[in-house]
């Protein structure tokens, strides 16, 4: 097959392979996309404890991420903020409420944790059984004193307190209870006192307020705890906080401590979802519908200040949408992979076309071979001419002479720039005709001097006749 014969096959090969990638890319593209930059299937939230403020905010959040997004929401039961960060970091949730003195007492690796925002703040509630005998925090050698679930948010500010306070673990009977437990214990008699750390519109706060179970006493030096720990504020709860009637819990204005819970997820979590999640949260409707008093009255201020994980870049991009990029770095990061691929292929698929190619034209004969065969066909007729001294075959050496020259001048027609200073077989015919050519014209030139001679020799026999 010729050169000119290959061009229109080279041709449709790189239409097919323009059309392949027009056809194939956009839709790899788009999956990447969606894979990364997209909803995940499902979204899991963990809730808390029952009758505690996670649950409820929890349930709120996740009822309406589901309304706005028609992703499925699976509300997973914990026990509270250490258990939350231990499932995020095990991949089992996208979303968890979390207080930051919490992770004081985990000394795990938490690369992989971003913050969403702060959501709303806690206050640690001590409660002291009415006929315990229990006047403040320092009471509580001796006693049965509930300091929270294992895993939670409560026991780890319980045991802050008790060491805020010098109290070890071992002077005190501690308990592990949820709320509901808590004020069953308190009606049984079988519990002195609790430390949680809750919102103060929880439902079992004002059953134990209500019932004259237990008297909310304050934090000890409550704006020493907070300089010592960033996480946490010194707050007061004012009085009548949990119920007014028959008689006002607390009696008087008490002072304690509040925590910022922040919604926690990971890295790996889309930043739409964290968008929308943010969203929500700053929904002036939603706030009002769930009391959080904080976002509430600060916004952004409040969701950004002071959290104990960095921001997720989708937060980042809610509340700063100025140094939000075009692309999402979660979508450059697949597709550059992706792109590496696809180039990678292209790339091969350009060397095995192009070898394909090469070895094709090598079994093919080449453009030069047939101009050779005719200039050795030329070189053959005139080995027979000028062979003897009384011939005269100057005419037809001119014609081979004339053929040589048309020869030479088609087959370099057919020759590109490029094929004439790298094609090894271009040098050799040129070369084969310049040397053929100077055989022919050597000839000529041996034919024309014995013209001559004979002429001469003619000359002088007329001469010596006369």
């Amino acid at each position: 097959m010729t050169e000119s014969e290959l061009k229109p096959n080279r041709r449709w090969v790189k239409r097919a392979v323009v059309l392949v990638c027009l056809v194939v890319l956009p839709y790899l593209v788009h999956q990447v996309y969606v894979s990364w930059t997209g909803l995940p299937t499902k979204i899991r939230i963990a809730t808390g404890t029952v009758g505690g403020r996670y649950r409820a905010v929890a349930d709120a959040l996740g009822k309406e991420v589901s309304a706005r997004s028609g992703v499925p929401v699976e509300m997973i039961e914990t026990r509270g903020s250490i258990e939350n960060l231990d499932l995020l970091e095990r991949g089992e949730l996208e979303l968890a409420l979390f207080q930051p003195e919490a992770v004081s007492h985990d000394s795990g690796d938490h690369s992989m944790i971003r913050s969403a925002g702060n959501v709303f703040s806690e206050v640690v509630v001590v409660l002291a059984r009415r006929d315990s005998g229990i006047a403040s925090v320092f009471d509580f050698k001796g006693k049965r004193v509930s300091i929270g679930l294992r895993e939670s948010g409560d026991r780890a500010t319980a045991q802050l307190l008790l060491s805020h306070c010098g109290i070890s673990i071992e002077e005190i009977e501690t308990e592990a209870l949820d709320y509901a437990a808590i004020e069953q214990s308190f009606r049984d008699s079988t519990l002195d006192a609790a430390m949680v750390t809750v919102g103060l519109d929880a439902a079992f706060l004002r059953t134990i307020a209500h019932d004259g179970l237990a008297d909310v006493i304050e934090v000890p030096f409550a704006d020493a705890l907070a300089a010592k720990h960033l996480g946490t504020q010194a707050v007061e709860i004012p009085a009548g906080s949990f119920c007014t009637s028959p008689v006002p819990v607390p009696a008087s204005s008490v002072s304690t401590v509040a925590v910022r819970s922040q919604l926690l997820t990971t890295v790996d979590v889309s930043d739409a979802l964290i968008e929308l999640v943010d969203e929500v949260l700053m929904d002036q409707r939603f706030q009002r519908a769930n009391r959080l008093r904080e976002l509430f009255a600060e916004g952004e201020s409040f969701a950004t200040m002071r959290t104990l994980f960095p921001m997720h870049d989708g937060a980042v991009h809610y509340f700063e949408p100025e140094l939000k990029p075009l692309l999402s770095a979660d979508f450059v990061e697949a597709t550059e992979g992706l792109r590496s691929f696809v180039v990678s292929m292209l790339f091969a698929g350009w060397l095995i076309w192009r070898w394909l190619r090469e070895n094709r034209i090598r079994q093919q004969e080449h453009r030069l071979d047939r101009f050779i065969r005719e200039l050795l066909d030329i070189e053959r007729r005139q080995m027979d001419l000028d062979q003897t001294a009384s011939g005269d075959d100057s005419a037809k050496l001119n014609d081979l002479l004339d053929e040589v020259t048309t020869l030479r001048q088609e087959a370099l027609g057919t020759l590109t720039s490029h094929e004439l200073h790298d094609d090894p077989a271009a040098g050799v015919f040129i070369e084969m005709c310049h040397a053929l050519s100077d055989k022919i014209n050597a000839k000529l030139n041996r034919q024309r001097l014995d013209v001559q001679f004979l002429a001469l020799i003619a000359q002088w026999n007329d001469n010596a006749d006369s």
